[in-house]
């Protein structure tokens, strides 16, 4: 079976909610992008959690924000 995402890739930064450094398998979609807060003025991307997703199998894709700073890697490295 063809998985239904796009290019898979790893991506991690430090999370606020979880306290810690967190890395999340990952794809874009057409309602994915990059921004610049409005208020602080820091980066942010939405993006597509891939395990999420899946877990939740509801047919909508999981979004996340990653802020600040990311990193961005083919393979996971935590």
């Amino acid at each position: 079976m063809k998985s239904p995402f796009k290019a898979i890739f790893y991506i991690k930064y430090y999370a606020d909610k979880h306290g810690e450094t967190i890395e999340r398998k990952a794809t874009l979609d057409e309602e994915c992008y990059e921004g610049v807060h409005k208020k602080h003025g820091y980066p942010y991307k939405i993006y597509v959690d891939v395990n999420a997703t899946e877990e939740r199998n509801n047919g909508k894709n999981q979004y996340r924000c990653a802020s600040k700073k990311w990193e961005i890697n083919d393979n996971p490295t935590i």
